[in-house]
């Protein structure tokens, strides 16, 4: 197994391609970056054996310095072995993004899938993939340590960190079988609580924050390597102590079976990773994925993948971490005064006179929130 740990990315990217995996809570955004000039098509999808966030993201590539363009408007079909379709529509409010038709469409494992592609008047498309079964079970800890760090300056900080480990029991050892681990918190911010009796209408956005935090790595297993039904303790993540562990904090660790195909194709992001630094750095060259193109001149960049999930979860409070933290969006004693001096029930006003900040007033216009209460909150 890959190890990993969070690293801040870097968002100035000479061409970006959007890939979109996402799985049972768990949601992925990764920028490829390619010394292509702009043009190519870019499809990027998975079907698992959940009912959620089945998707195809599909778009293509821009010219040097801009950002992937979305391709709207095109046909997106996951044919089953069987000859059964399932059409995919845009969803309205994310150009290029293309979910289930059917809310309860899912895979299911031991049936084989493709994906169909029909958009500037070529259609492109994989072979059929047949969805492995999970055959692990993962069990989750964690420790808060204290962590120093040398600034260029050469000034010593400590740090509270907490450290994620996972660990896994197998049920049978096949000859062959491979797995891909991500991992990602989820937490809660609660809007700003502003007087009932100049804003009776208002009521506070609760919002859920879900990062990625296996950014930088993806943590993969070759299961022909391995020899015991127990797989060691392994860390998976460092995350600094802040205030979203005030409440309820969780960590969601995603294990996927996944396929040979799939699994060299994420061994040769993280060859690409270790040996240039980031994912998000230029890579000397694109990967090469599973789409085709019915011109066999065109090439095409982009993966789909089917594979079958399984989530292990655990939760902490501020009853475990016995550390506080100041909220940046509370307002004190004679802070509360310009509240009133708006005009009755005008909330954006507070933000137009820059009285507080936008986000303390609508939490969703955070990175990565969602007004969507998840399943196990």
């Amino acid at each position: 197994m890959h190890k990993g740990q969070r690293h801040r990315v870097k968002r100035n990217a000479v061409i970006g391609i959007t890939l979109l995996f996402v799985a049972l809570a768990c949601s992925q955004v990764i920028d490829l970056e390619t010394n292509e000039t702009g043009g190519q098509v870019v499809i990027f999808g998975r079907v698992t054996n959940g009912t959620s966030f089945n998707q195809i993201a599909v778009a293509r590539t821009g010219n040097l310095g801009q950002a992937p363009i979305p391709l709207s408007g095109a046909i997106v079909r996951i044919i089953s072995e069987n000859g059964q379709e399932q059409l995919m529509h845009e969803l309205p409010r994310e150009p290029g993004i293309y979910k289930p038709e059917q809310s309860d469409f899912k895979g299911t494992v031991g049936v084989g899938y493709r994906l169909e592609v029909e958009v500037l008047g070529q259609v492109y498309g994989t072979s059929l993939q047949v969805m492995p079964e999970v055959i692990g079970e993962d069990r989750l800890d964690w420790e808060l340590v204290e962590e120093e760090d040398i600034s260029e300056t050469g000034t010593t900080t400590t740090d509270h960190v907490i450290k994620v480990y996972g660990q896994t029991s197998f049920r049978e050892l096949p000859d062959e079988f491979y797995v891909r681990w991500g991992i990602e918190e989820s937490y809660t911010v609660f809007g700003l609580v502003l007087p009932r009796s100049h804003f009776p209408r208002y009521t506070p956005e609760q919002c859920y924050i879900i990062n990625d935090l296996s950014e930088q790595e993806t943590f993969l297993l070759d299961g022909t390597k391995i020899r015991s039904l127990e797989l060691g303790r392994q860390l998976f993540a460092t995350r600094p102590i802040d205030r979203s562990f005030g409440v309820k904090h969780y960590f969601n660790l995603i294990h996927s079976a996944i396929n040979k195909e799939t699994y060299d194709y994420w061994s040769k992001i993280n060859d690409l990773t270790t040996r240039v630094g980031s994912i998000f750095d230029t890579p000397p060259a694109p990967v090469p994925g599973n789409i085709k193109s019915n011109d066999p001149e065109e090439e095409v960049l982009g993966f789909f993948e089917v594979v079958s999930i399984d989530t292990a979860r655990i939760f902490m409070t501020n009853n475990d971490i016995r550390v506080f933290w100041d909220d940046p969006c509370e307002l004190n004693g004679e802070e509360w005064l310009p509240v009133f001096t708006v005009p009755f029930e005008c909330v954006i006003c507070l933000i137009e006179e820059k009285i507080v900040e936008e986000t303390c007033v609508f939490c969703s216009k955070l990175p990565n929130s969602t007004l969507t209460r998840p399943s196990y909150f």
